[in-house]
């Protein structure tokens, strides 16, 4: 049974590990995702919130126009950033290159489209980041719910539709 559990406990640990820095870094703590060996520890944690601001801009950019009331979450955007450093290590390097306001060419760079793509789907590659809050559910949220969520009460599936016209 031991053995079951112990090659997920790394996968845990590094989940929790990133939760922490990340929760430091946006509450402006000294702790902070090493990008750069040559940065010291303030300079990071400026380097964490410049680079999370630009990503969420970025993506605001990439997005626009969105329909109303699909607002892009902050917290997803941090955990998207943490998440595609961690899967494309020079992923901050591209980020830093993309502009901050991004024309019809950049729009269709790799980079934007990895952007798009983890938004979107709320994952990052194989890693779950977001699924309630991906935006291929929010966008049709007005007329399905996210799947696997019940719609009415519980059991409600077992009894058959009821008809919502007379027979003639």
């Amino acid at each position: 049974m031991a053995a079951s559990a112990a090659p997920s406990c790394p996968a845990r640990r590094r989940f929790v590990r990133h939760q922490l820095v990340l929760g430091a870094s946006l509450m402006g703590g000294s702790m902070a995702p090493v990008f750069s060996q040559s940065e010291r520890m303030p300079d990071r944690a400026e380097s964490v919130q410049h680079r999370l601001e630009k990503f969420f801009s970025v993506s605001q950019k990439l997005f626009h126009p969105l329909p109303i009331g699909t607002p892009l979450d902050r917290r997803v955007a941090a955990r998207l950033l943490v998440a595609l450093n961690d899967q494309y290590p020079s992923f901050t390097q591209q980020l830093d290159l993309l502009p901050d306001d991004p024309n019809e060419a950049e729009r269709n760079s790799p980079v934007a489209k990895l952007i798009i793509v983890a938004w979107f789907l709320g994952t990052v590659g194989s890693t779950l980041v977001t699924y309630e809050r991906a935006l291929m559910y929010r966008l049709t949220s007005d007329a399905l719910p996210v799947p696997s969520y019940c719609t009415g009460k519980p059991g409600d599936w077992a009894r058959a539709p009821q008809l919502k016209f007379k027979r003639v």
